[in-house]
Order: C-alpha cells, then sequence, then structure tokens
C-alpha cells in the first residue's frame, strides 16, 4: 500500500489522523523483527519465531551497542555477524 501524497512507500494513510500514518506498516515491521531477533536482558534469541523454510537476511540492531547480520537459507544459517564479537556468546539459536 502507498499514498501519493507522501515521498516514502512505506507511509501509508491516513486512517483517522494525518499523514504519513506510521502506525500500520510499523506494525508490520516490528513484528518481523520480533520473529527474528528477540532479546531478554543480554540473552538475544535469533529466530525465536521464524518460519524455518523461509530464506531471510538481515541486518537488525540490539540492545548493548550489538548488531546481528543474518542469513538463513535452506533451514540452514548460512551467515551470522556479530558486531561486537563479544556478545556473540549471548546469542542463542532458536530455529524450529
Amino acid at each position: 500500500m502507498t499514498d501519493p501524497n507522501v515521498r516514502f512507500p512505506g507511509f501509508w494513510g491516513p486512517n483517522y489522523d494525518w499523514l504519513p500514518d506510521q502506525d500500520q506498516p510499523g506494525v508490520t515491521m516490528i513484528a518481523l523483527q520480533k520473529m527474528l531477533i528477540q532479546t531478554d536482558g543480554k540473552k538475544i534469541l535469533l529466530f525465536p519465531a521464524w518460519p524455518k523454510h523461509l530464506d531471510v537476511e538481515f541486518k537488525l540492531n540490539a540492545p548493548h551497542n550489538t548488531v546481528i547480520e543474518a542469513a538463513l537459507k535452506n533451514g540452514k544459517i548460512t551467515k551470522l555477524t556479530v558486531k561486537p564479537a563479544s556478545r556473540r556468546k549471548d546469542i542463542s539459536i532458536n530455529l524450529q
């Protein structure tokens, strides 16, 4: 969905308020991110709700100045980069 009155296609609306309506696509983006990464304190859960059969590649920020880049292809992790590297020990992979 897009709106011809806004510059970026990720902004829809308005539903009941104003342009750009960031609520609708924002909920979708947060849901997708939570399917890929969830955190609990310093612990990082990777792929906690992602369907194993769906290929994905992403780069997301996590708490404590952490950046995670990962790729899943054919049910296997083909890339996992964690910055800073010291945070790698805090990752738990939850592919199901």
